[in-house]
């Protein structure tokens, strides 16, 4: 999963980072829309373009980069604010969990 993350400052067990997530998936199972198909027909409609594998990347959370059109798409498709697309995730990065990365 490609993330944003910020590196915030060190506590005693690692470094503290935040993660931004986008919150496509649980917006479309509130909206009903269940499928990346369903959501790309939506999109198409509203003559965005964007391929069906690009599209299942971007829910995903696995995409390297996506055009900025997008999220004006989808604040109006799932009708929400800039903020709700996001969840910001804090978390610890240890030795431990640095190594996998």
């Amino acid at each position: 999963m490609h993330t944003i993350s910020t590196v915030l400052p060190e506590t005693s067990i690692g470094q503290q980072r935040i993660r931004v997530v986008l919150r496509l998936r649980e917006l479309m199972a509130e909206h009903k829309i269940r499928s990346v198909s369903a959501l790309h027909r939506i999109l198409i409609s509203k003559k965005v373009t964007v391929s069906h594998s690009q599209l299942l990347r971007i829910v995903d959370n696995k995409a390297d980069h996506w055009k900025v059109e997008f999220l004006s798409a989808f604040i109006e498709v799932f009708q929400c604010s800039e903020s709700e697309l996001f969840k910001i995730e804090r978390y610890v990065e240890t030795d431990e969990n640095a190594a996998g990365t």
